[in-house]
């Protein structure tokens, strides 16, 4: 998917849009890694837009979403002693999106299982413990994203015996814990263990803890812990900057840890203060986060490192800060009536706002994944019926944009952002400082900042290009490789949307799709660096300096055309690197 900075939207037409209609389905099954069906797996629908689906698996595993409205949608699926991959993938920012009218095959992975023994300091099993496992890195060992609500541990119970078992667990990285209250500092039944604080696997606190790596499917046996029943501490303190105007959300994890240790939740009017204990020692984040009245939006944020050593921890303030937004539109362009390149389109060009998406994804700043920010890293939506849009709750930092068309047979025609005007007492005399190009540029949001007056033009017709990068000899190894479309024609030279960029996968085969229509040349250069492995979104179109570059070093390579609606594959480049 060819992916664009932008992040205004409005949809326009010749005529008014439509009314949005709620008859829309998406049909699929759920299926094991060895294909056989899932029966009574719960799938789960949310739109870019807040709308929620929900249905069942039947005996075959086959299931239909209906009642849906166009427009983009994530879904999930919950089946018990299964995981579902799809959450692996949104910890790494990635994302998949289905449309009404998509088929889908949604296959789940077999859980992992912990499972052992807890017994006091006397060798006797502790009975109705509450054992939990947080999982605190992926299989690949990478660090998880940010702490949210519904990402805490998983936990049950010991018997009789004190033997406990976890399953469903994804793959990953855990540590194992027993004791204490747990997130939301209640329980419905309450243990003679609550008031303690968590004794980790084999028999330490959090610092000396041994970690269990699991691959998938794999069942990790004898993880006994011997119980200390050591007391736990209190973390405690305040709100401040203005709880009674929303619902506040606090939140605790371990430092580094994307996992909830704790929730709670002050609602409109009550006393602006909060309470953890049970806790061990340890270093902990603190994120509060302020909605709106409605509680549908993020306005206000914070987070704080804590220590815990041998004692609470009294007296803190979080102070909320204003998050920053952006607001903007998307025009799409009606293709002419006596095209002949209609016919060569895959859909009917009946395309609406609702369908196309837009993200922002922070950049990670010097404190890199050791600090939680008060907003997620990143956040997506869809315009409405109008065309308008908005990326609300968005945490002071860098940003980059995407927007992803509403279909394979769009492109990004043409986009802009308004120069900011001039603040302060001469504001008058002072000329505007230029816009940053939205496309190549990282955008930096101050808090409070509202980015508006970006606009965004798609028009129809888009080609696609696939093919593969072979070594200058049959069967030679390859890099990491990005390979790059740069214009032919001069007049294109310094417009960023008329260069795009993909990386070339592990079998040598590389994919652009909603490419404008012209004549470009293509070449393969080695990957830029990342900031993290896992980063989900890149610079999909290169700076002022890297287009030169690209012109310079693609001047000798052959040029091709690409018509509207063209689908031009098979493509073979022989890479051969630079001495």
């Amino acid at each position: 998917m060819l992916c664009i900075a932008a992040a205004s939207v409005r949809a326009q037409t010749e005529t008014a849009p439509p009314a949005p209609r709620a008859d829309g389905v998406i049909t699929g099954r759920v299926v094991a890694e060895d294909g056989q069906p899932l029966a009574g797996a719960v799938i789960f629908a949310r739109s870019l837009r807040g709308k929620f689906a929900g249905a069942n698996a039947d005996a075959e595993g086959k299931f239909t979403l209906s009642n849906l409205e166009r427009g983009a949608y994530i879904i999930n699926t919950y089946l018990a002693g299964y995981y579902d991959p799809v959450f692996l993938e949104q910890e790494r920012g990635a994302r998949t999106y289905y449309r009404p009218g998509d088929t889908v095959t949604i296959k789940l992975g077999k859980g992992c299982v912990i499972t052992g023994r807890v017994r006091d300091a006397q060798g006797e099993p502790l009975v109705a413990a509450r054992v939990r496992a947080t999982r605190v890195r992926d299989e690949q060992n990478h660090p998880l994203g940010e702490a949210g609500f519904g990402a805490g541990p998983a936990e049950r119970t010991t018997d009789d015996r004190g033997v406990y078992r976890l399953y469903g667990l994804p793959p990953g990285v855990y540590l194992v814990w027993v004791g204490g209250k747990g997130m939301f500092n209640f329980n419905p039944r309450p243990t003679a263990y609550d008031d303690d604080a968590p004794t980790f696997y084999p028999s330490t606190t959090r610092d000396g803890a041994t970690e269990i790596v699991l691959q998938s499917g794999q069942e990790a046996a004898d993880i006994d812990i011997r119980y200390r029943g050591e007391a736990g501490h209190a973390v405690s303190g305040a709100i401040e900057g203005g709880v009674g105007e929303g619902a506040v959300n606090v939140l605790l994890s371990a430092a580094g840890s994307p996992l909830l240790e704790g929730f709670r939740q002050l609602s409109s009017g009550e006393n602006a203060t909060f309470v953890f204990d049970s806790l061990a020692d340890g270093d902990y984040e603190l994120v509060a986060r302020r909605f709106d009245k409605t509680r549908d939006n993020v306005i206000a944020a914070t987070s704080q490192r804590i220590t815990v050593r041998g004692a609470d921890v009294t007296g803190l303030r979080l102070t909320l800060t204003p998050l920053a937004a952006i607001v903007g539109r998307v025009v799409l362009e009606a293709a002419p009536p006596a095209a002949a390149w209609k016919e060569q389109c895959q859909t009917k060009l009946d395309a609406s706002a609702p369908d196309a998406i837009i993200r922002a994804q922070r950049q990670r700043d010097a404190r890199g994944d050791r600090a939680q920010p008060g907003g997620p890293r990143l956040a997506d939506t869809a315009p409405d019926d109008k065309g308008e849009f908005a990326l609300r709750g968005l945490t002071p930092g860098r940003f980059r944009l995407d927007l992803r068309p509403p279909g394979p047979d769009w492109y990004v025609r043409a986009t802009t952002l308004a120069a900011a005007p001039p603040a302060g007492p001469n504001a008058k005399t002072t000329p505007r400082v230029a816009a940053p190009n939205p496309l190549a540029d990282v955008l930096t949001l101050a808090a409070g900042a509202q980015l508006t007056g970006l606009t965004v033009t798609l028009a129809p017709g888009a080609a696609s290009f696939r093919g593969r990068v072979a070594g200058a000899t049959d069967g030679a190894p390859l890099p990491e490789l990005f390979v790059y479309l740069v214009p032919v024609e001069r007049e294109r030279a310094d417009d960023p949307l008329r260069y795009a960029m993909a990386r070339v996968r592990s079998d040598g085969s590389f994919a652009f799709t909603n490419l404008a229509p012209g004549r470009y040349r293509l070449l393969a250069r080695p990957a830029p660096a990342r900031e993290q492995a896992d980063d989900a979104l890149f610079a999909s179109f290169p700076d002022a300096d890297t287009r030169a570059q690209l012109r310079r070093a693609a001047e000798t390579s052959d040029a091709f055309e690409l018509q509207p609606c063209q689908r031009l594959n098979d493509y073979v480049l022989r890479y051969a690197p630079k001495d």
